[in-house]
C-alpha cells in the first residue's frame, strides 16, 4: 500500500506534465499554422505585384460570388456563360455587394475597373463604408454608360461623395463594405464577368521589411501612420507572437495599411506558383474514399481493426480543418470527406453491436459533465465582455452538433482506444488531443477544448452515457461563445476560417 501512493503521485505528477506540453504544443502549433498561412498571403500578393495585377479582383461565376448571392434591390442574379446576368425587374437603381476580406485602400489603388457587357446604358455608381456598421457614402458617374461591350475604368477620388442625409463625405481612404450602384432600364440586363481595384502605376517589390511592427498597440499605431511608407509595405510581426496575437496585428495593420505584405518576422516574401492545383483535394479526396470503402470491406478479417477504423474515421475530419480546407463556403470535396468518415464511423459502430454505451443515465450521469458549467461561467466574468443571448435555433443547432462531435470523440475514437489496451488515462488524453485538434488553428479554443474533454472523456468512461457530455458541451460552448468571443477568444471559428 504504501509504494502504491507514490506510483499514484508520479503517474498524476506525469499525466499534469504531458497535458501542460500537450498545451503548450498545440499553442505553438496554431502559431505556425498562423504564420504560414500570412506568408502564404503575403507571397500569392508579391507574385500579384511582379505581374502588374490588382491586389483586389473579384472574378463574378456564381451568384455566390456576390455578399448574400443576390442583387440588393429589385433586380434578379444568375450564372450566364463565364459571368453573372444582372437583370432589372422595374428599373429602379439597385446594389451589388463584393465580398471584402480585410480592407481596402482606394487611397493608393483609386480605379475601379469592371468589365462585361450591357444591353443598354446604365448608370453606374459606389456606395461603401470605412468600417462594418458606421455611416456610409455613395457617389455617382456622372454620365451614363454605354451599351455594348463594357471595361469601364473610373477613378473613386473624382466622384461627388455623399451621405445618405446629403452632406457631403470625403474621398475613402479605407474600405471594409464596398457595394456598386446599378440603374438599368426595366427587364434590362447587364453581363459583369470581373471587378478590380487597380493603381496608375506599377509597384516595387520591397527588397526588405519596411517596418518591424510593435506589439505594443500604440506604438504600432503611430509606426503605420508614418506618411513615408509606401502603398504596400512589407511589415514584419513580432517573433514568437500567438496566433491571436498574430491576427489581431493584421487587422491593426489592415485599418491603416491594407495594402501591406504581413509577413512574420525572419520570413521573406516569394512569388507564389500560378500553378493550377485545384485538382489535389478532388485527388485526395477519391483516395479517402476507395480507402474508407476497402476498409469497410475487410475490416472485419483485418487484425487490430480497430486501430484501421479509428486512423480511417479521423484522417479525413483532421485533413480538413488542419489543411485549411474550411473556408467560407462548404467544397464538394469537403463535403464527400466529410459525410465519408462520418458514414464510415456509423457502419463500423454497427458492427461493433452491442454499442457498449448508451444515451442517457442517472443524476451522477448529467451532474458530473455539467460540473465544468460553473467554471465556463467564472472565465466569462473574469475575461469576458457583454453577454449576447443566444436564438432558440442556435441553441438546437449547437446541441445537435454537439451530439455529432461527442459520439465521433467519445463512442468512436475513445472506445477504439480502450480496445487497443492503453492505459485509461492515456486514452482519455489522446480522445482529448483529437478534439483539440479539430478546432485547429483556435489556439486558445483548442487549449480549452483539451481540458474540457479530458473530464468529459473521464466522465463518459464512468457512465458510458453520451447525452450528459454533449449536453454539458452545448452549455459550455453557449455560454463562452456569448461571453468570451471577441475577448478572452477571437472567436470559435475553425480551419480556414479562423481566418477571416
Amino acid at each position: 500500500m504504501r509504494r502504491s501512493v507514490p506510483r499514484r503521485l508520479l503517474a498524476g505528477a506525469g499525466f499534469a506534465l504531458l497535458t501542460a506540453l500537450l498545451l503548450f504544443g498545440l499553442h505553438d502549433l496554431a502559431a505556425r499554422i498562423t504564420a504560414a498561412h500570412l506568408r502564404l498571403v503575403a507571397d500569392r500578393q508579391t507574385a500579384l505585384i511582379a505581374q502588374g495585377q490588382p491586389l483586389w479582383q473579384w472574378r463574378l461565376r456564381q451568384p455566390h460570388d456576390l455578399v448574400a448571392g443576390r442583387a440588393f434591390g429589385a433586380a434578379d442574379v444568375r450564372r450566364a456563360d463565364d459571368g453573372l446576368r444582372i437583370a432589372s425587374r422595374d428599373g429602379a437603381p439597385f446594389e451589388l455587394g463584393l465580398p471584402v476580406s480585410g480592407m481596402l485602400d482606394p487611397g493608393h489603388w483609386p480605379l475601379l475597373v469592371l468589365r462585361g457587357a450591357a444591353d443598354a446604358p446604365f448608370r453606374l455608381g459606389v456606395a461603401w463604408q470605412p468600417r462594418l456598421g458606421q455611416p456610409g457614402c455613395y457617389g455617382w458617374q456622372d454620365t451614363p454608360v454605354a451599351a455594348g461591350p463594357l471595361h469601364v475604368v473610373f477613378d473613386l477620388r473624382q466622384l461627388h461623395w455623399q451621405a445618405a442625409d446629403g452632406s457631403d463625405c470625403a474621398v475613402p481612404q479605407r474600405i471594409e463594405v464596398l457595394r456598386l450602384k446599378l440603374a438599368l432600364p426595366a427587364r434590362a440586363a447587364l453581363h459583369l464577368d470581373a471587378v478590380a481595384l487597380r493603381r496608375g502605376a506599377p509597384l516595387p517589390i520591397p527588397a526588405q521589411p519596411t517596418l518591424q511592427l510593435s506589439p505594443d498597440p500604440a506604438t504600432a499605431t503611430r509606426q503605420l501612420a508614418d506618411t513615408a511608407l509606401p502603398a504596400a509595405p512589407w511589415i514584419a510581426l513580432p517573433a514568437g507572437a500567438s496566433a491571436e496575437t498574430q491576427l489581431a496585428l493584421r487587422e491593426r495593420v489592415w485599418r491603416q495599411r491594407p495594402g501591406a505584405l504581413i509577413l512574420p518576422q525572419g520570413d521573406v516574401p516569394v512569388a507564389a506558383s500560378s500553378v493550377d492545383r485545384a485538382w489535389l483535394p478532388w485527388a485526395g479526396t477519391i483516395a479517402y474514399l476507395l480507402a474508407l470503402a476497402g476498409l469497410a470491406w475487410y475490416s472485419p478479417r483485418l487484425p487490430q481493426r480497430h486501430w484501421w477504423e479509428l486512423a480511417a474515421c479521423l484522417a479525413g475530419p483532421l485533413w480538413l480543418v488542419i489543411g485549411l480546407q474550411l473556408g467560407l463556403r462548404l467544397t464538394l470535396p469537403g463535403l464527400l470527406v466529410f459525410a465519408g468518415a462520418l458514414l464510415f464511423a456509423a457502419q463500423a459502430e454497427w458492427r461493433q453491436r452491442p454499442a457498449g454505451w448508451r444515451w442517457s443515465g442517472g443524476w451522477r450521469a448529467w451532474l458530473l459533465p455539467l460540473a465544468l458549467l460553473p467554471l465556463a461561467g467564472l472565465l466569462v466574468a473574469s475575461f469576458g465582455g457583454h453577454y449576447r443571448t443566444p436564438t432558440f435555433g442556435h441553441v438546437l443547432t449547437y446541441l445537435l452538433w454537439a451530439i455529432l462531435q461527442q459520439w465521433l470523440m467519445l463512442a468512436v475514437v475513445l472506445r477504439r482506444l480502450e480496445g487497443g489496451r492503453l492505459p485509461p488515462a492515456l486514452a482519455v488524453l489522446l480522445t482529448a488531443l483529437a478534439f483539440a485538434l479539430m478546432h485547429t488553428p483556435n489556439g486558445a479554443l483548442m487549449q480549452l477544448c483539451l481540458l474540457a474533454e479530458l473530464w468529459w472523456a473521464w466522465c463518459f468512461r464512468r457512465t458510458r452515457a453520451l447525452l450528459p457530455v454533449a449536453v454539458a458541451h452545448t452549455a459550455c460552448a453557449l455560454l463562452v461563445e456569448a461571453g468570451l468571443v471577441g475577448g478572452l477568444l477571437r472567436s470559435l471559428e475553425v480551419s480556414a476560417r479562423f481566418f477571416l
